[in-house]
């Protein structure tokens, strides 16, 4: 991608993963191997889709008894 460009990264290797949420990229690779988060394998690289890190990291909604619901 050139310097400048308006495009947005569709997904983005484990370690920029772990930079973007503050999640070790060792926490990734298990969630990965659980099947808790949706990955595609590029030989021997792991990407994330950014939708997913989104849907991760997302706030979620608190009820009244304290207990977050999704």
């Amino acid at each position: 991608m050139r310097k400048g460009s308006a495009m947005k990264k569709l997904s983005v290797g484990l370690q920029e993963a772990q930079e973007l949420t503050g999640i070790s990229h060792f926490t990734f690779r298990r969630m990965v191997k659980l099947g808790k988060i949706k990955s595609v394998r590029v030989g021997r690289r792991v990407l994330l889709p950014v939708s997913e890190l989104e849907k991760l990291v997302k706030p979620r909604a608190v009820s009244e008894t304290g207990r977050t619901r999704a």
